[in-house]
């Protein structure tokens, strides 16, 4: 069943079960947590059993679900220490997901920018990244085959994964069904190109949607920012068609806004939900 979901940290609330009601007020099933929503790091050291089973009640109370995390670190850092410690946080998530209940982990798949994971290097597109990348996600599928977890790989034009056709690549590569893809429109269109940003998701549709688990909605406004759904120029109603009437099933995961859209969000998405059965 589709689910209409948010991601967590778009509110700021002092406790887990304030963050809950807070998320199913403003028109959502479920989230993509971050342990920063609970005052931890996105990738924390240990797992607070006693919290995180506290923080299980309050979303149950609040019947909103956890499908995901975000358990982005840089996978392709230029220091390895920085790689090691972001393994070991990932496998404190995997074990939190025992108690919490989410299926997926989202990755950042990296850059060799040695201070931001979110930026491009020019030597992102090498052999030598693309074999630390692939050594490194099969280190994660390791984890994932313990915990029973999906990894959610998300196209990101400054990381080694900054395409469609890049993520195909490495769905032919890898044949696991531990790695799906996070489909982000956002990530998928060029704001200097707008024009064809319907074709370019087209496109970017054709090629990863057998294996997308989640859709992360981001709209982009013309000057290449992010806003919420409905906002920018992004055909949500079509790219949501072609989904769903590929049978697509998992959560919808709003993003890229501050919690003031929030609830005219929630609204804009649910009226572009399938009714009934989809043909």
């Amino acid at each position: 069943m589709i689910q209409l979901g948010i991601f967590a940290k778009t509110f700021d609330r002092k406790t887990s079960a304030k963050l809950a009601d807070a998320i199913a007020l403003a028109g959502y099933e479920c989230t993509q947590f971050n342990m920063t929503s609970i005052a931890l790091e996105t990738l924390p050291k240990e797992a607070d059993h006693a919290r995180l089973n506290a923080v299980k009640c309050d979303f149950e109370a609040s019947r909103v679900a956890i499908p995901a995390i975000s358990g982005t670190y840089n996978m392709i850092a230029p220091d390895p220490k920085v790689v090691e410690q972001g393994r070991l946080g990932f496998r404190v998530l995997a074990e939190a997901s025992t108690v919490l209940g989410y299926s997926t982990i989202t990755l950042c798949t990296g850059t060799r920018h040695a201070e931001d994971k979110w930026k491009s290097h020019p030597d992102n597109s090498g052999a030598e990244a693309w074999r630390d990348f692939r050594a490194e996600l099969d280190r994660l599928i390791e984890i994932a085959d313990t915990y029973d977890v999906t990894l959610g790989v998300e196209p990101e034009r400054s990381n080694v994964i900054s395409s469609p056709q890049v993520a195909r690549r490495l769905l032919g590569e890898v044949g696991s069904e531990r790695v799906k893809i996070v489909f982000d429109p956002f990530n998928l269109v060029d704001w200097t190109n707008r024009d064809d940003a319907s074709d370019m998701l087209l496109r970017a549709y054709d090629l990863l949607a057998d294996a997308t688990s989640i859709i992360h909605a981001q709209d982009m406004r013309n000057d290449g920012k992010s806003c919420a759904p409905g906002t920018g120029f992004i055909n949500f109603e079509r790219l949501f068609n072609l989904f769903f009437r590929g049978g697509f099933s998992g959560p919808i995961i709003a993003h890229g806004f501050g919690e003031s859209e929030a609830a005219s969000t929630a609204e804009f998405l649910r009226d572009l939900l399938p009714k009934g059965p989809v043909r």
